[in-house]
């Protein structure tokens, strides 16, 4: 059978008639969604995202996954009941979109054909709002057998808005990217000790089309890069894996950098590394610490963040950490917290954090966390909490989960007095003194973090750090180290900071939620705490492979025994 010839796609319809047609299914829906004794639907709300997505590998010289896909998906939310009462309970954190009957219809036509898109809306929309009636009957049962005494309204009111952004459909500089990536890739072919290395690119433009009953328009385009550059090495005196990278967030794709800047990412990834293949694995540490900027900004975010979120001052389940602790002191002094989703640079990062129009369709705003050390509010999306009427913009989803109030990009302030980074180090040593202790940790990076705020789990929080030393208090040596991840207990941390950086950085990527992965950015100060706990990773010994890579066999088998010499000679030992 013959093969048929590739043909261009037809062109996408224009983005003004999409929406109509959103809202015409929409004031449809509205109109003829009704079933006796049940309750009628109040608010509606629809929402089309279109992702354009790259996903490329490189590793040895050679492309290993070169990936590039567009999908449409739809999202719909039904409202029955009123703004005081309604089918949504727990502000919708427990309600796990995959669960449920209609997740199995949330795709939408690749072509975005006019009419296919209608017919996908209408099958959506009848089976969510089912799943609508459902849920409120179980909200009614709840109030018979639970006193739901956070309980404060259903959803807030807010002014109707129409916002366009110009939405581009070039494709990606796929060829060029592959390119350098390759070429990149091949300077692994010269350290066969680093295992699994590579060089990663994902990009993706997110076109987003949102409409409710309440009339808001809403049509904006975002695009996130993010780049890696990581490997692996296997420890000399125990034989364990350990990683490092190097990772750009982007926000345009002009810029993700040139050849030479790429270059020396890598070489900084090779300096890391060689020195992570001798570093010590120390086991738990407690003692004072000093985090720069964009470790501070992971522990804000862990800490602080999401504990803030609104959504959970009312959900059962919750511990509710803050939830009365408004006007009392929870940050030293001189600290301000709040969360600006509206900062799209800072210092020249490009921030991942930013939007103009939440995902519920209220306009991004500066919310004001805490001023001066003192708790003032909280983060807000459409879910009402206690002392607030209104939603304050960060109401985010991934665009399959119901969204809630999310960080954007959280930003730690002083109001003045500062100190630069020598004199900060000086004071960790001089409080590791007077503790009697004789070394102190200073943490200049965490790849991740994680928390959880349920009733049911403790209340704590964890950092994977990326970089950290032991400095000797005496000398002021520092000692790299690895296999350690922080942890602590969020009230305990924040009261425990005793003196902040002049200084700022920016901690980017992905945060992981009830309403999905969202992306998000924090800028925040270094920070010195009297105390924090570091604990021993679960660490397994290896063996080296008993033969090299291919691209380094010389033939002899001696390898491990070489390596093994070469690493006594290092260390001043007769082999």
């Amino acid at each position: 059978m013959a093969l048929r010839p590739m043909t261009t796609p037809p062109p996408l319809p224009e983005p003004d008639a999409i929406l109509e047609v959103m809202r015409r299914e929409l004031r449809r829906s509205m109109q003829g969604l009704a079933v006796p004794g049940a309750p009628r639907p109040y608010h509606m709300h629809y929402a089309l995202r279109r992702s354009q997505e790259i996903e490329l590998r490189a590793a040895h010289g050679a492309l290993v996954r070169g990936r590039e896909r567009a999908r449409g998906q739809l999202y719909a939310d039904i409202r029955v009941g009123n703004h005081q009462f309604d089918n949504v309970i727990d502000g919708g954190l427990g309600e796990d979109a995959e669960e449920l009957e209609s997740s199995e219809w949330v795709e939408a036509p690749d072509d975005l054909d006019l009419l296919a898109v209608q017919v996908a809306l209408w099958k959506l929309t009848q089976i969510k709002f089912d799943e609508a009636i459902e849920a409120y009957m179980d909200h009614r049962k709840a109030m018979v057998s639970e006193y739901l005494r956070d309980e404060v309204g259903a959803l807030t009111v807010e002014a109707p808005i129409q916002h366009r952004e110009p939405l581009h459909h070039q494709p990606f500089p796929r060829a060029r990217w592959e390119s350098q990536l390759r070429d990149l890739s091949r300077r692994f072919l010269a350290h066969p000790e680093i295992y699994d290395p590579g060089v990663d690119l994902y990009a993706e433009r997110v076109q987003r089309w949102l409409v409710t009953s309440e009339g808001h328009d809403v049509i904006t385009e975002d695009t996130y890069l993010h780049l890696t550059i990581e490997g692996w090495v296997l420890t000399e005196d125990d034989g364990v894996y350990v990683h490092a990278s190097r990772d750009l967030y982007l926000r345009h794709i002009e810029e993700v950098p040139e050849p030479p800047a790429l270059e020396a990412l890598l070489d900084e990834l090779l300096r890391e590394l060689s020195e992570l293949r001798r570093a010590p694995s120390p086991g738990a540490f407690i003692g004072p610490a000093l985090l720069s900027g964009q470790a501070a900004g992971t522990l804000f975010h862990e800490a602080l963040g999401h504990r803030l979120e609104g959504e959970r001052l009312t959900a059962r389940g919750e511990c509710k950490t803050f939830a009365q602790k408004r006007g009392e002191r929870i940050l030293p002094a001189g600290l301000d917290v709040y969360d600006d989703p509206r900062i799209d640079r800072f210092a020249g990062h490009a921030l991942w954090g930013s939007y103009r129009v939440d995902d519920e369709g209220t306009p991004a705003q500066r919310a004001t966390l805490v001023e001066d050390g003192v708790l003032r509010g909280f983060l807000q999306s459409r879910n009402p909490v206690p002392g607030a009427a209104s939603s304050n913009g960060h109401g985010r989803s991934d665009g399959f989960q119901r969204p809630m109030a999310r960080m954007g990009t959280l930003v730690v302030e002083s109001r003045g007095g500062g100190l630069e980074w020598d004199a900060l180090v000086e004071r960790l040593r001089e409080l590791a003194r007077s503790q009697g202790r004789d070394q102190a940790a200073i943490i200049t990076r965490i790849h991740a973090g994680e928390t959880t705020t349920s009733d049911y789990d403790f209340q704590v929080f964890k950092g994977e750090l990326a970089e950290v030393h032991l400095i000797d208090v005496r000398t002021g040596k520092r000692r790299r180290i690895r296999d350690v991840e922080l942890i602590g207990t969020p009230l305990s941390a924040l009261q425990r900071i005793v003196a902040y950086g002049a200084d700022h950085g920016v901690d980017q990527g992905y945060c992981f939620a009830e309403s999905g992965s969202v992306p998000v950015s924090g800028i925040a100060p270094s920070i010195l705490l009297s105390e924090l706990e570091l604990q021993q990773k679960s660490t397994t010994g290896y063996h080296e492979p008993l033969l090299p890579p291919p691209f380094a066999d010389d033939g002899s088998r001696g390898r491990r025994g070489k390596l093994r010499e070469r690493g006594r000679r290092r260390a001043g030992t007769a082999p």
